[in-house]
Parts: structure tokens; C-alpha cells; sequence
């Protein structure tokens, strides 16, 4: 899945407001869970919208200590978001995927978030302004 990740130099995780570029420009909403990737057709089908989600880096919770596993993201990729227009207020979701034998032996945990080339390039996302939460 994804338990956390950084941007700006700030700690986002579910049930606060994250930033994404989507075909509407950019928005910010709660993170409000996930997506799988395995049924992502599902999902669009019901109305939602694929956002490119910036990080620097993302964690995984390890389901063997309950610690945090962070890794950096690759250069050039983003975390794929889902905006869930389901609900009275839009939500986030994180896309995840299974992760490979290599990734779950490292991370501990059977889904890593789905990490993609942006869909929205060139999207000059604001500088956060609220105070990243602590870790």
C-alpha cells in the first residue's frame, strides 16, 4: 500500500489533505485508502480520475515489526492516485499493486503503491504551505 510519503520536505499521510495534478488541474482532498491497481477499469467506470501524486519518497508499514520501510522514488516517477468522486466531498486513494518476491522481502508488506511516469507533466505543483506531520 503506501503508509506515508514525502514532498517538499513534508510527511503526508491517509486522513489528511495530499495534492495531485489531475484532468481538472491540480486538486487537494483527503486520503481516504486505496485502489488496486487490479481493478483500476472499476473504478474509472465509477467516475474516477487518475492524478499524478508528487513524492520524494514513500513507506511501506512492515506487517513482521510495524515499522515504517522508506525507500526514495525513482527519478521522474509519481505516485498514481485515484480521485473518488463517489462521496459528498472527493477523495484520494493511493493506486497499489502486488508487490514483487524482491520488494516484499524489503518493505514486508504484500502491496506497494503504484509508481508511474506522470500522466500530467510539467505541472508546477504549490509549494506546501500547512506543516508537514511528524513522523
Amino acid at each position: 500500500m503506501c503508509a506515508a510519503f514525502e514532498f517538499q520536505g513534508k510527511g503526508f499521510r491517509p486522513g489528511h489533505e495530499v495534492t495531485g495534478a489531475g484532468t481538472a488541474g491540480i486538486v487537494r482532498h483527503v486520503w481516504a485508502g486505496f485502489a488496486r491497481a487490479e481493478i483500476l477499469d472499476w473504478w474509472q467506470r465509477k467516475g474516477g480520475v487518475l492524478l499524478d501524486i508528487p513524492a520524494s519518497r514513500f513507506s511501506e508499514r512492515s506487517e513482521v515489526t510495524g515499522k515504517l520501510i522508506w525507500d526514495d522514488m525513482p527519478e521522474g516517477l509519481v505516485l498514481r492516485g485515484l480521485l473518488d468522486v463517489q462521496t459528498s466531498k472527493p477523495l484520494i486513494k493511493i493506486v497499489t499493486r502486488a508487490a514483487t518476491k524482491h520488494e516484499a522481502d524489503k518493505f514486508q508488506h504484500p502491496r506497494m503503491p503504484l509508481l508511474e511516469m506522470p500522466l500530467f507533466p510539467g505541472v508546477a505543483f504549490p509549494v506546501e504551505e500547512e506543516p508537514g506531520l511528524l513522523f
